[in-house]
């Protein structure tokens, strides 16, 4: 058993009474979790509760087991301890109590982990089949199918075209529909499936409710700051009319409202929702993560949020080191910051001498590009985690592709020249179908075609299934690879970075990512990367060809190993 002195602020929370309901605002680093397990310690041990009375939902598999290790540290024994969850593993506790209760069929196909990979798959399936009935003609971005899957699934919403909406592309909700249909008559069950399907069976089968519902007598809820709706619904039916309900989290660090989390329940709604019985806030404003420096910057940058509860942030230790220096971009020439950042981190290295101890973090990967960029130059290894180097990213790669295909448009066409021609087919949104285009690259390796002669083909050929204006889409395409590889052979000085701004001004790729995306962080982020990517091989000073073969010999590692590259990534 270990010692512990807790603050003020921590010991009220601790004895927080019976019969209230409580709100718990902590700053970062400031011992929430020592303090919820101490809350646990009073309520199991001083007041004689039944720790099965007791449920903690936590916010992933780390905090659980580390929420877990402590209760046994503090020296509360097993037998005392409460059950301790995610949303998803208790979710999936009530699937399979469902299962063993004769309430859901058995047999499911759980497809996570070893299996998550099933996912993609299926959406690959669901695009092919609508692309094959004619009811979509482009193919969507997967991962952006993907995340709007999940994100439509954190919030309840069904597979139904007055529900799932998408704007600006009407296809990513068809496939929505089609996959969830290829997913149930294959029985399977996707981890953003989990909460939803156990809400299900609570809303709507009585012997679950009763079992589940309104027994407990306390609920104590980690980060409830990145809860989204189905995770909120899933609290308001477990506690019922009767648990005290504790939530702990920040306001300040809402970070997961790409996946529907909503600072607005720890602000406003848990107060609304559960108006069963009082409400007592607390604050936890002093933070051991760092020193006074820290805490003063954070607290300066987020009081300017609006929508938030003001709150101190205070450094527990006053004479804790910290530092903070800004280097701000003001000149004419772009570069220089990430040249200085650079400098910084180089010298880091020399003076600590271990680069896993630094960590570069972005809001946005496309931020990173340039650092990525002035690393390259320098021979300094890295790694970005969570997202490809920026030019491996898909709207760098249909760039590339663009530039390929132009480059060989009259060689015989290869595995990877038709592979070349579908990723640009319908980049902008053309509306070619995939399936004919893929006959039309098959039938020129077949007959050693080029990539001009399978064009004209699927342009004039009669069969061809393309529509009118798929033809004239088509003959679009042509046109642009034509000019391309006309400004490529004649044009001797050409610079890549040169080539590349003509063709994303004549394509208007920052247009089709508005309309594919949407006006926001997904469109602007593509739109910074293609940016910088111009300018990038600008900066090389080769021409096309020679720009191709040298971005397929970049590599970031420099093959160093892991413990020798600086990571890369974003807050997120």
């Amino acid at each position: 058993m270990t010692s512990y002195k807790p603050t003020l602020e921590q010991e009220a929370v601790i004895h927080h009474p019976r019969g209230k309901h409580a709100r718990v605002l902590a700053v970062a680093g400031s011992g929430k979790t020592t303090t919820m397990v101490h809350r646990v310690e009073q309520l199991v041990l001083r007041q004689n509760v039944n720790p099965n009375s007791i449920q903690v939902l936590m916010f992933n598999r780390l905090a659980r087991k580390q929420f877990s290790e402590k209760l046994t540290e503090i020296g509360i024994p097993q037998e005392f301890q409460p059950p301790v969850h995610t949303f998803h593993s208790f979710a999936y506790q009530v699937i399979g109590d469902a299962v063993t209760s004769g309430l859901l069929p058995g047999l499911m196909d759980v497809w996570v982990d070893d299996k998550s990979e099933l996912v993609r798959q299926y959406i690959h399936r669901a695009v092919r089949n609508l692309l094959d009935r004619g009811a979509i003609f482009g193919e969507p971005d997967i991962d952006a199918v993907m995340e709007a899957i999940q994100l439509w699934k954190s919030s309840l919403i069904p597979p139904l075209p007055d529900r799932a909406g998408y704007r600006g592309n009407n296809d990513i909700p068809k496939v929505y529909e089609e996959f969830e249909k290829l997913r149930v008559t294959r029985n399977g069950l996707t981890y953003d499936d989990f909460v939803p399907l156990a809400i299900g069976i609570l809303e709507q089968e009585e012997p679950a409710r009763r079992r589940w519902c309104g027994s407990l007598d306390y609920v104590i809820v980690d980060e409830y700051q990145d809860v989204n709706y189905g995770q909120q619904r899933l609290v308001e039916l477990l506690a019922g009319k009767r648990a005290d309900v504790m939530v702990v989290g920040d306001d300040d660090q809402t970070i997961y409202e790409w996946r529907g989390a909503r600072p607005n329940y720890i602000l406003s709604e848990f107060e609304r929702v559960f108006d069963n019985q009082p409400h007592v806030s607390y604050t936890l404003s002093r933070s051991f993560r760092f020193g006074p420096v820290i805490a003063q910057c954070a607290h300066n940058v987020i009081a300017f949020n609006r929508n938030r509860l003001p709150k101190s942030l205070v450094a527990h230790n006053a004479g804790k080191a910290a530092a903070v220096r800004l280097t701000i971009n003001d000149s004419e020439q772009s570069t220089d910051a990430n040249k200085e950042l650079a400098q910084m981190v180089v010298a880091l290295v020399r003076e600590i001498g271990d680069p896993r101890s630094i960590i570069v973090l972005g809001r946005m990967f496309a931020q990173l590009a340039g650092l990525e960029a002035e690393f390259l130059a320098r021979r300094i290894p890295y790694r970005v985690l969570g997202r490809a180097p920026f030019f491996e990213r898909r709207e760098i790669c249909v760039l590339l592709d663009y530039l390929r295909v132009a480059a060989d448009l009259d060689q015989p066409m290869s595995q990877r020249m038709a592979s070349s021609l579908l990723s640009i087919a319908n980049v902008p949104n053309r509306k070619l179908n995939k399936e004919m285009l893929r006959k039309g690259t098959e039938t020129g390796i077949n007959h050693h075609m080029s990539a001009r002669q399978v064009l004209r083909w699927l342009i004039e050929d009669v069969a061809t299934t393309l529509s009118r204006p798929q033809r004239e889409q088509a003959r679009m395409l042509k046109d642009v690879i034509d000019r391309l590889n006309e400004r490529m052979t004649t044009e001797q000085h050409l610079l890549a970075g040169d080539l590349l701004l003509w063709l994303v001004e004549l394509l208007d790729l920052p247009k089709h990512y508005d309309n594919y995306y949407g006006q926001g962080e997904h469109s602007e982020e593509r739109k910074k990367t293609v940016r910088f990517f111009c300018g990038f091989a600008f900066d090389t000073g080769l021409q096309a060809v020679q720009f191709l073969h040298y971005v397929e010999k970049l590599d970031t590692t420099l093959g160093q190993p892991e413990d020798k590259q600086i990571v890369m990534t974003t807050v997120f």
